[in-house]
C-alpha cells in the first residue's frame, strides 16, 4: 500500500496486551473502555531496524513521564521489560524492520493498560527524500496550548482529520496552527524552518507535541554550532523561511520543497539528515 511516499507492507499476525501475545484480530478492548470512549492515555511511537530500538531512551522517558503526569499506574512495568517485549513481538512476527506503537490506557483504579503493536516499514523509509514534500495549511483546528498539548494523546482527531486533509489536497503533511494562529505542528511531525544560518521551531508552550526525534534534532543541531530559536512563528515565518523541513520518529527528517507557491532550498536539511541518521 502506497501512503504519502511511504510503503506500508504487510501488518503484524501478533500484538502484545499487558503482556500476552495474541492473534491481532483477537478482539481486546471492552465497551467501556476509558481510552475508547475518552481517548483517556497515551501513545509512543519508536522506529524498530536490525533488533535496535531508535532513541529508546528518550521514547521511554516521555512514555513515563506523561503517565505519570496523567496518574496512570504501571506498577511493576518498566523501560527493560517494556523493551523485552517489543523484541519478542518483533521476533514473533519475523519482523526486521518496523514502526512500535505503544498505547497505554486507563482501567479502573488509575491502572494501565498497554497494546504494543509492530507494523512493517521499508528499510529505507528514514532516508532523505531527494524530491521533497509539499505542505499546506489545515484550516479548520486550532490546537489549545494547555498542559496537556505536549503529551502524544490517543484523542488524537485534530491530526486525524488534518492528515485525511493531506491526503484529499494530494500533499504530503498538513501543518496545524495554535488558538494564537501560529504555526504548531504538523499532523505527524514537529517543523522547522532554517533562516539565515538559524534554526526556527515552535517552543513547546506553543503547543506542539514533544517530539523525541524533534529533542535529538535540536541536540544534534546545537552539537553543529547552528543556533536554534523555540519560539513563535507565524505563516510568513514559513513564507520567508530558506529551508523546512520536518521531523517524526520513523521518517526522520523529510525536507520541505513546496509552501503554497513557495519553493525552498535543501542544502542545509540534506546534510543534517546524514548527520542525525549517522548518530543513531
Amino acid at each position: 500500500m502506497f501512503i504519502h511516499g511511504i510503503f506500508y507492507f504487510r501488518t503484524m499476525s501478533f500484538i502484545c496486551f499487558n503482556g500476552k501475545f495474541i492473534k491481532k484480530n483477537k478482539a481486546v478492548l471492552f465497551a467501556d473502555n476509558r481510552g475508547f470512549k475518552y481517548g483517556d492515555g497515551i501513545f509512543e511511537t519508536i522506529r524498530f531496524l536490525n533488533n535496535k530500538l531508535f532513541l529508546e531512551t528518550y521514547h521511554f522517558e516521555r512514555l513515563f513521564a506523561s503517565l505519570q503526569f496523567l496518574n496512570i499506574q504501571t506498577h511493576l512495568l518498566s523501560p527493560g521489560s517494556l523493551q523485552k517485549e517489543i523484541l519478542m513481538l518483533c521476533t514473533k512476527n519475523n519482523l526486521v524492520s518496523c514502526r512500535i506503537r505503544l498505547t497505554f490506557f486507563r482501567e479502573e483504579e488509575n491502572k494501565a493498560s498497554y497494546i504494543i503493536e509492530a507494523t512493517e516499514v521499508p528499510v529505507d523509509v528514514h532516508e532523505f527524500n531527494v524530491e521533497g514534500w509539499e505542505i499546506n495549511l489545515y484550516p479548520y483546528a486550532r490546537k489549545s496550548s494547555d498542559a496537556f498539548a505536549n503529551l502524544k494523546s490517543i484523542n488524537y482527531l485534530p491530526f486525524v482529520m488534518a492528515d485525511k486533509y493531506a491526503k484529499e489536497k494530494n500533499i504530503h503533511e498538513a501543518i496545524v496552527v495554535n488558538t494564537y494562529n501560529h504555526i504548531c505542528e504538523g499532523s505527524k511531525t514537529n517543523i522547522f524552518l532554517y533562516k539565515d544560518q538559524q534554526v526556527f521551531t515552535p517552543a513547546l508552550h506553543e503547543g506542539c507535541v514533544n517530539g523525541v526525534m524533534r529533542r535529538h534534532v535540536i541536540q544534534t543541531i546545537k552539537k553543529s554550532g547552528v543556533p536554534v530559536q523555540q519560539t513563535a512563528l507565524m505563516e510568513e515565518d514559513l513564507l520567508n523561511a530558506d529551508e523546512v523541513f520536518l521531523t517524526n520518529s520513523i521518517l526522520v527528517i523529510k525536507w520541505v520543497k513546496t509552501y503554497r507557491n513557495k519553493q525552498f532550498t535543501s542544502s542545509f536539511s540534506k546534510e543534517l539528515s546524514k548527520i542525525v541518521i549517522n548518530n543513531f
